[in-house]
């Protein structure tokens, strides 16, 4: 348990570990900071957390006994003091310059104090002690024009000992990164590259700010020496960064720090999201040269670059986040639509909200796929079906139709939005017709496996709905809304009973110019629908005979509708004879005769079909 203690003014302390004559971490505080070896379930070697009010700041490994799970708080005084409280029950706490810091006792001292914990020297210190200096102006975002007036109107200013066509050459460099950022995915090696080879430090990094910390994504060093695993960036300098949003710079040689091991000289600059947000940052570091006394250093114009250059890696995420959402959404598109539509759609999204327009809806189920599936089992079954609605839906992809959904062995696609197309219907149709042409093929792939021909019925409708993302906020869905799509469901239901492969309403119908071979078949009225509609069906053009039938049959037709029965089952036969593979003549003709065996007692010529 803590030894308990006096309030303490609450400030800020910094702190840096060494291991080694290394820095491996260093970052600020506020208030009361405890460190120790790392619990069961807990993060590594500094990771932080908050506590009631203390932050703890994991010191050591787990296995490392030479440090306690809970061994040193610290606490910042008034007058530049700091209390060190050793929480160990049995491990004392060095103090450099002075007396140890017994377990379960405290001691009050100045800073800037030096600790030895385990294997781990500890400096505390005050952060003004830090000499952070930093550009005047924040970080441009990326995309972002500078306001105001132009920064270099009369020449260029050159700092003093740097020769402008140095700098040019720097400047000339610096656009390559930047150019990279714009157009390639390597553009974060280059730009710690860039900071080695450009700007001139000793070691370069690309830092993405993760879950309250840094993680690595790219680094150059000038020696491999200078990648070591225990390194940790200053979290002084990245603090500044991401507080003040602007380029900030550390000069050890003014403090008194660098008397501990080869300091370094850090410069760091943040990375922007297009929202202002720090995602990152731009590192940079220069060590004590071995042959000279003279501390490393870095001037306000190699700070200048680093800022120019993080400014060039945050156009490139900018850019990359935007192609990966465009193609996130193209491919999300593109389940539904043709890839000319999905290109157009990425480009204005607006045109997937929700509005009402007029459309053309067309259902096509396969037919005996209940009792198909259960000779088949579930894995031929889905290769069965994979294959059919393949080829059923590059008859839609290929009239620029949309695939809204497949619900088992049924298909739905729509033409008229979410572009305008004004020959919506036609389209529809003649995906109708290519999705029967193309049948004969499947049958020859599948005739042996499923035992009997390939059939598919199709329903289409013309009307209004509403049309846009029908689906939620887990699944994007587009697709079209109301009763023009349950009609357009009903009539494909009605092919089973008219014996027929595709049926239009009159609404369709009416649509289509002259070279559509169809066909009045009659009204209908289906299931849960009150009011009648009137259908046709489709066949090809080319089909012989087919005017002649279409005569004898709408002849019949009008017959029977008026009552006529036993002059309409005379035409009828007479077709039937002629045409003995033409259903509907069939279905008709069973009805006339129907009528004529048990005459109904108030009739309108309406069907009222039994099921859907």
């Amino acid at each position: 348990m803590p030894l308990p203690s006096p309030p303490a003014m609450k400030s800020r302390l910094f702190l840096r570990v060494y291991e080694d004559r290394a820095v491996v971490h260093s970052g600020e505080f506020d208030g009361a900071v405890e460190l120790g070896r790392q619990e069961v379930g807990e993060d590594g070697p500094y990771a932080r957390r908050a506590e009631a009010g203390v932050t703890r700041l994991v010191l050591a490994p787990l296995e490392d006994q030479a440090v306690s799970r809970r061994h040193v708080r610290l606490e910042a005084l008034t007058g530049g003091r700091v209390r060190v409280t050793n929480l160990s029950g049995k491990l004392p706490i060095g103090v450099e310059g002075s007396k140890d810091v017994l377990p379960r006792s405290s001691s009050e001292l100045s800073l800037p104090a030096i600790l030895l914990v385990g294997r781990k020297v500890l400096r505390v210190q005050l952060p003004a002690e830090d000499h952070l200096q930093g550009l005047s102006e924040a970080t441009m975002l990326p995309g972002r024009l500078p306001v105001g007036p132009a920064p270099f109107t009369v020449g260029l200013p050159v700092p003093p000992g740097v020769e402008t066509e140095a700098l040019l050459r720097w400047l000339q460099a610096a656009l390559a990164v930047i150019h990279d950022a714009a157009g390639t995915r390597d553009f974060f090696p280059r730009a710690a590259r860039a900071l080695v080879e450009i700007v001139g430090l000793d070691a370069g990094r690309v830092l993405r700010r993760e879950r309250g910390g840094w993680a690595i994504d790219a680094a150059w060093p000038a020696d491999s020496a200078s990648l070591s695993p225990q390194w940790r960036p200053s979290e002084t300098v990245l603090g500044r960064v991401c507080g003040e949003k602007r380029t900030f710079w550390h000069d050890p040689t003014a403090g008194p720090s660098a008397s501990l091991a080869d300091v370094s000289a850090v410069v760091a600059a943040p990375v922007l999201n297009r929202d202002g947000e720090v995602i990152g940052a731009l590192y940079g570091e220069r060590r004590r040269s071995r042959s000279s006394d003279e501390g490393p250093r870095i001037a306000r114009v190699e700070a200048l670059l680093v800022d120019l250059l993080a400014g060039g890696v945050a156009a490139g995420l900018a850019r990359l986040k935007h192609e990966e959402e465009a193609l996130r959404a193209r491919e999300r598109f593109e389940q539904f639509f043709t890839p000319e539509l999905s290109r157009h759609l990425t480009e204005r999204p607006d045109l997937l909200e929700a509005r009402d327009a007029i459309v053309t809806v067309l259902f096509c189920d396969v037919r005996g796929f209940s009792r198909i599936t259960e000779r088949l089992g579930p894995a031929q079954t889905v290769a069965w079906m994979s294959d059919v609605l393949e080829a059923l839906s590059s008859c839609v992809r290929a009239e620029q139709g949309v695939l809204v959904n497949y619900v088992g062995d049924a298909l739905l696609a729509l033409w008229g939005a979410p572009g305008d197309q004004p020959d919506h219907a036609e389209r529809a149709c003649r995906a109708a017709l290519a999705m029967q042409a193309s049948l004969p093929a499947l049958d020859e792939r599948w005739r042996e496996v499923i035992g009997e021909p390939i059939a598919v019925g199709v329903g289409i409708n013309t009307g209004p709905a509403c049309v846009g993302n029908i689906g939620s906020r887990y699944k994007f869905k587009y697709g079209p809304q109301g009763n023009t799509v349950n009609l357009a469901s009903r009539v494909q239901g009605a092919t089973k009973y008219l014996k027929t492969r595709i049926l239009l309403t009159t609404t369709t119908a009416s649509q289509l110019p002259p070279g559509f071979a169809t066909r009045r078949v009659g009204r209908v009225r289906t299931v849960n629908i009150r009011e009648s509609v009137e259908l046709c069906d489709l066949a090809p053009a080319d089909d012989p005979g087919r005017q002649a039938l279409r005569a004898g049959y709408e002849q019949a037709l009008a017959e029977f509708e008026a009552g006529r029965f036993r002059s309409a089952a005379r035409t009828l036969g007479l077709l039937v004879t002629q045409h003995p593979d033409d259903s509907p003549s069939l279905v008709l003709l069973s009805r006339a005769v129907g009528c004529l065996v048990e005459e109904p007692a108030a009739f309108d010529g309406v069907w009222e079909l039994p099921g859907k």
